[in-house]
């Protein structure tokens, strides 16, 4: 068991450390979108900021400006599919990525440590059990151990199975956390 729960921790563990980097990859490409949409409504107050340049040598620039006004609408409805799709990044491809590890990552590390510190007093009530002197005069003593053994038994037997099915779930889970940003940005696109 415990050889199997060190492949699936290690697995788990991979999982973080990639689905850590996939998220700096799809922010990176949602902050380029983002970033595009800001650009191309900076360009287009640009294009429109010509006609109220005054330039010394523009009379007769009717036809630049008339010109730069309709590349201006043009860029500015660029802008709007830009700002669109930068908001459709965020929701179908970066949230469910975030969403995966803080609800199914952090339940793996969360239910490792509560695991974990069962673990730790199982053996601890052991250990004292063990230590006990075995005269008869502390039978008392020796039952209140016995059932403190059993309750901390259980208690890390119940952490052990929760935490062996979060680690089953999330081998299933990740499939679809792994495909869902990538369809998210298909669909965005």
């Amino acid at each position: 068991t415990r050889s199997l729960l060190s492949v699936f921790e290690e697995d788990s563990g991979n999982l973080t450390e990639y689905t850590n980097q996939l998220l700096q990859t799809l922010q990176r490409v949602f902050g380029a979108q983002s970033e595009m949409g800001l650009a191309t409504e900076q360009l287009s107050r640009q294009l429109l900021d010509y006609e109220k340049k005054n330039f010394a040598l523009g009379k007769g620039d009717e036809e630049v400006i008339t010109t730069l006004q309709s590349f201006a609408k043009t860029v500015g409805e660029l802008n709007s599919l830009h700002s669109g799709l930068a908001n459709q990044m965020a929701d179908s491809m970066v949230f469910p990525l975030i969403q995966f590890r803080e609800k199914d990552l952090t339940e793996i590390s969360t239910l490792k440590e509560i695991f974990g510190i069962a673990t730790d007093e199982h053996e601890a009530a052991m250990v004292k059990y063990s230590r006990l002197p075995k005269k008869k005069e502390n039978e008392k003593l020796k039952a209140d151990m016995m059932k403190e053994v059993a309750y901390t038994r259980r208690k890390q037997h119940q952490a052990s199975l929760q935490y062996y099915c979060a680690l089953n779930a999330l081998q299933y889970r990740k499939r679809v956390a792994m495909l869902e940003p990538m369809l998210g940005y298909t669909q965005a696109q």
